[in-house]
């Protein structure tokens, strides 16, 4: 079940909250109630994987009990190392298999295991919850029923914002205010005009062309390009689209989920990207990974150690294989750069940075979004002079929505607040959203399913 689902968004999503909201002031059934959902939302995924994923909750439920009393190193080394275990065996046996097979060249066969829904999301939450209990962040180990809720979250379990324990405690405790409502129901409006008005469209032209240069075609220089930023602004919106919605589907319940995109694409350097994009990940790494390593507060070669961990995991934890681990190296090396090399200052240094940022970026999202280095291999020359031809006519058609796109990620937000307050322009601020709500609903009745990019990692 998925967010743009009819089922889900006209069905299964006003039934909940009616009967949420309507027992706000009793929380066992607020609880009864999240949990079902969550439930019903899982089994959807599969039963083998439901199965799987509960007994991967049991699991962290018994190792952060455990750590609860007894908090010593080993004890939390230990758990760390159980919890991530599942992680690794599911999403990484394959890919070390057929790494085993290339270099030793031997024929081993990978297992097949089930893979359950949100694993990535549900490990890191488990980990952030160990060790915000070992810490003292949280007093006491939550019950079972707790930790399940907290995992299994409906609203974020299968592609983020990545939540803290504590944040969620928070909405579970506490009703929905009166304005939360029509907040919520717009912020939802917003994340699927996103998925389905923008994304969606622009996937054809993504799949056009690096499925082409994944079969060998070869199309002129101006159009792979074109085909680059169409995947940078199809994962934008895709990704910030699924966490508009998880964000509003919260705060029609009560719960205060973190932000995950501030307007990336108008970042002025790569340190500043990493600060927009996903920033429930990228704080997620800081505060689990790289300040226990020591952060910045050392010497230049452990602080590039520490960066160097950190990029290795954030890529790792993307996907299962080489264009991903290249990805993280990536941008290990750029931002090292960054922070170690003098760059340009005032109003020319700043556009300098946002143009590289952009560049740079666009550029890397093309390795994540190969197949294989070899395809990455042939798209990036083709991007710098190894085209060949006209530009494709599917691109020149997909140009103005491609235009309409990044002038979307302008602070559009910030220049018309002063007119805020004015009726005719919240007159025209509720019809734009009417007739957004009726071409999205129109979409997602008459669209063929289009899954959510992260829901992939």
């Amino acid at each position: 079940m998925t967010f743009t689902s009819s089922f889900f968004l006209l069905g299964i999503l006003p039934l909940f909250v009616l009967l949420y909201r309507w027992g706000g002031k009793k929380p066992g059934v607020r609880k009864a109630l999240l949990l079902v959902t969550d439930v019903l939302f899982l089994i959807w995924g599969g039963v083998g994987a439901f199965l799987v994923l509960l007994a991967y909750i049991v699991l962290a439920w018994g190792w952060t009990a455990l750590v609860s009393r007894a908090g010593k190193k080993w004890v939390f080394a230990l758990a760390v190392a159980a919890e991530t275990a599942p992680l690794v065996a599911i999403k990484y046996t394959a890919f070390l298999t057929d790494t085993l097979n290339a270099v030793l060249g031997c024929s081993l066969a990978a297992p097949s295991l089930i893979v359950p829904l949100g694993i990535s999301f549900v490990t890191f939450q488990a980990l952030s919850l160990l060790a915000d209990v070992r810490k003292g962040r949280i007093q006491g180990a939550p019950n079972l029923l707790q930790v399940c809720l907290y995992l299994t979250f409906f609203p974020t379990v299968t592609s983020g914002p990545i939540l803290r324990y504590q944040e969620f405690l928070a909405g579970l405790n506490q009703e929905a205010g009166p304005g939360d409502l029509s907040a919520g129901m717009e912020r939802i409006l917003i994340g699927l005009c996103k998925k389905v008005l923008v994304a969606d469209k622009i996937a054809a032209l993504t799949e056009y062309y690096f499925t082409g240069v994944g079969l060998g075609n070869s199309f002129s220089v101006p159009g792979l390009w074109i085909g680059s930023v169409a995947y940078s602004l199809q994962l934008y919106y895709d990704f910030s689209g699924y966490s508009d919605m998880a964000v509003g589907i919260g705060q029609l319940l009560g719960f205060r989920i973190r932000e995950n995109f501030n307007r990336p694409y108008l970042a002025g350097s790569l340190t500043e990207f990493w600060r927009r994009w996903h920033m429930s990940l990228t704080q997620w790494f800081r505060d689990y990974v790289y300040i226990p390593l020591g952060g910045n507060r050392c010497a230049p070669a452990r602080h590039l150690f520490n960066m160097l961990v950190v990029w290795l995991l954030t890529g790792l934890w993307h996907g299962a294989g080489w264009t991903f681990v290249l990805w993280g190296l990536g941008y290990f090396v750029l931002l090292s750069a960054e922070k170690y090399l003098p760059l340009p200052q005032g109003k020319g240094g700043k556009l300098l940075g946002h143009i590289y940022t952009l560049i740079f970026v666009n550029l890397l999202w093309v390795l994540f979004r190969s197949p294989s280095l070899a395809v990455f291999g042939r798209y990036v020359a083709g991007m710098f002079g190894g085209g060949s031809g006209a530009l494709e006519y599917k691109a020149l058609r997909f140009i103005p929505l491609l235009a309409l796109a990044a002038v979307l990620c302008l602070p559009w937000g910030r220049w018309l607040s002063g007119f805020s307050g004015k009726k005719w322009f919240s007159i025209l601020r509720g019809l734009l959203l009417l007739i957004l709500l009726v071409l999205a609903l129109s979409a997602v009745v008459n669209a063929s399913y289009v899954p959510y990019i992260y829901g992939n990692f």
